[in-house]
């Protein structure tokens, strides 16, 4: 071959052709570097300068040139290749072995065992005691109360007692006015006798009418303790001198008792009641001496 009269072979044509084909190849695949650089850049150039990734995942895109013409002349030249026998196919696997499914054993709840308690006796709380206390509280404040009205009772039944002494003694002064008037015309020795028979009368029931209030007086103090049971056979005899004005000038034990703490309680009482009451105006004694027996559950007597 020639062109423009210069001869060449068809290699040296192929080589010129596939030259001026590949011409514009090369101001491509700069602007391809310079691409991939820029974006190279714009990727990696934040990393370096904040220290953080701009994008979570960096996707790699390759880019494919375009394809050389004398290679593809080169792979039409040559005759293409026998297509090879396809692989026998793999024998086919096994099917497992087929597992019988695992019967989950099954635990049958085993009741617990009741133990039987034994029932625990229960003592019945006797009330009797607090009856007891509270009748004995009872019965304690009855008595007082029962001591109380007694000694009210007393204290009145003197009162009228002396009252009644009073009233006698003023009789008696009326009778003796009248049985002095009666016996003016007889003579001095009879009617001196006389005379002295009626102020000794007169004097005997003032007397008595006294020692009744004395007793009345010193029953309001005797109160016997009731701690324990009196033997009512006891009994004290004392002797009292008593004054025109009630001081007690003496205390004589004539007759003791078998129990000293009865006699103690005698003693007291007399103790507590003094001073007696006054002579009255019609008894003309200074001073009388008397004996007041004392007895459980019973009144003072003389």
């Amino acid at each position: 071959m020639a062109l423009n009269g210069i001869p060449f072979s068809a290699g040296d044509f192929f080589l010129r052709q596939r030259d001026a084909e590949q011409g514009w190849q090369r101001p491509l695949g700069i602007a391809v570097a310079l691409h991939i650089l820029a974006l190279t850049l714009s990727v990696t150039l934040p990393m370096w300068l904040h220290h953080r990734p701009l994008l979570d995942n960096v996707v790699t895109v390759s880019l494919v040139s375009l394809p050389d013409p004398g290679q593809e002349a080169q792979q039409s030249a040559v005759p293409p290749a026998e297509e090879a026998a396809p692989p026998e196919p793999a024998p086919a696997p096994e099917p497992p072995p087929r597992l019988e499914p695992v019967k989950p054993k099954i635990q049958v709840p085993v009741p617990p065992q009741v133990v039987k308690e034994e029932p625990v006796e229960v003592k019945p709380v006797s009330l009797q005691p607090l009856k007891k206390k509270k009748k004995l509280a009872d019965e304690k404040v009855i008595v007082q109360e029962q001591k109380e009205q007694q000694r009210l009772k007393e204290i009145a039944q003197a009162k009228l007692e002396e009252k009644n002494a009073q009233r006698e003694a003023e009789l008696a002064r009326a009778a003796l006015a009248d049985m002095i008037k009666a016996r003016g015309a007889k003579n001095s020795a009879s009617s001196s006798t006389s005379r002295n028979s009626a102020r000794q009368g007169v004097s005997n029931i003032v007397s008595q009418q006294y020692l009744m209030t004395v007793g009345a007086h010193m029953q309001q103090y005797w109160i016997l303790p009731e701690m324990r049971q009196w033997d009512p056979k006891l009994e004290a005899v004392v002797v009292l001198t008593i004054r025109r004005d009630g001081t007690v000038a003496k205390v004589t034990v004539e007759q003791g008792s078998a129990d000293r703490y009865f006699d103690e309680f005698v003693m007291k009482t007399i103790d507590s009641a003094s001073p007696m009451p006054p002579f009255p105006k019609l008894m003309s004694e200074n001073s009388i001496e008397v004996g007041f027996r004392f007895r459980p559950n019973e009144e003072v007597s003389w």
